[in-house]
């Protein structure tokens, strides 16, 4: 190769080199710099939040607690929209797809989020979301209406000893907390159930006042301003809780059954980090406030905050702990996505 060929094919290969340089430096202090301007002026208008489920559940009873002391922490707004259906997925859809701009979170339920991409085709999975905070853990109870005839979870268990199938049970939804929580409940007794998915907590709750349903799977939450109309079998705790004292743990009566579920908000993926990072910071002060807290706790929802990446790590674990489950119950999950859609209709 002649000297002249040399000397432009390194000239080339330093220029190329330093182009590439300077535009990976420059993107990349650019977007931290976009980054920080946008958390800086964050928000210079209202934020929508996304409620996944009916009006007047427990997910959309916290999400009002959030947006009464929003204001106490921004000077926009926390507008409320409801995109409830198929056991929160078209909630949850609706979030990974919006823009990732900081302009809409959402409430997403653990373990709802892992549940339906593993057990049917979704148009969300665990990396559609940038993961802010955890706001509620709640218990999973089985509970009847007080004037039922099952006055223990034995004579619940009976029944479906001789008849197996013959008791309804409203869950929210398919693939969703409840409904994990009651295929835990087969697997674990030997039992079935006849599984009535209903699109809200407020739904399952007043069908079972109504004497529409015999039994309901669901949180505590649900259930804790009507424990004077329901009776509650069995609690999914691992010591009782101190809300409902007299409620038997499903352990101490031989069922090994502890589940949850949490419930918290999430940006889509994408949203800057610093924007993530604020909401973080302002939900962890509404958190730890004493009047939110009181909320809380009239409302029956145990405030249980965590960070954002705290809870990511949390909830993948567990999604690699579900798929054993749902593979040994897909009848029965096909089952209760048709009753879904029947009702749906």
């Amino acid at each position: 190769m002649s000297k002249f060929l040399k000397t432009v094919t390194f000239v080339g290969a330093m220029s190329l080199i330093a182009a590439c340089g300077d535009d990976t430096g420059g993107e990349s202090a650019d977007g931290e710099e976009n980054g920080e301007d946008a958390a800086a002026n964050y928000p210079e208008e209202n934020v929508t939040m996304i409620v996944p489920f009916s009006a007047g559940g427990t997910t959309d009873v916290n999400a009002r607690l959030i947006e009464d002391h929003w204001s106490n922490h921004f000077d926009t707004n926390l507008v409320i929209e409801y995109r409830e259906g198929a056991g929160g997925e078209v909630g949850f859809t609706a979030l990974g797809d919006a823009d990732a701009d900081g302009y809409t979170i959402g409430n997403i339920n653990v373990p709802h989020i892992y549940l339906q991409p593993e057990g049917r085709d979704t148009d969300f999975d665990l990396d559609s979301f940038a993961y802010t905070s955890r706001l509620v853990s709640d218990p999973q109870l089985l509970a009847v209406h007080e004037d039922s005839e099952f006055e223990t979870l034995d004579d619940f268990m009976d029944a479906l000893e001789e008849d197996p199938g013959s008791q309804t049970v409203g869950i929210v939804g398919t693939l969703t907390g409840d409904h994990i929580t009651t295929l835990q409940f087969m697997d674990e007794t030997g039992l079935e159930v006849n599984e009535s998915p209903f699109p809200g907590a407020s739904d399952v709750v007043s069908n079972l006042l109504g004497g529409h349903i015999d039994a309901m799977m669901g949180n505590l939450g649900d259930v804790i301003t009507e424990q004077d109309s329901i009776r509650v079998l069995g609690i999914a705790t691992e010591e009782r809780h101190d809300w409902l004292p007299d409620a038997p743990t499903f352990e101490e009566q031989g069922v090994d059954l502890v589940a949850a579920i949490d419930r918290g908000v999430a940006f889509p993926e994408g949203t800057p980090d610093e924007i993530v990072e604020t909401v973080q910071d302002a939900i962890e002060e509404i958190s730890n406030d004493p009047d939110y807290e009181q909320s809380m706790e009239d409302a029956g929802l145990p405030n249980e905050f965590l960070p954002g990446d705290e809870w990511e790590e949390q909830i993948r674990d567990e999604a690699d702990d579900a798929r054993d489950l749902l593979e040994r119950f897909e009848d029965e999950v096909e089952e209760a996505e048709e009753a879904e859609e029947e009702l749906a209709d």
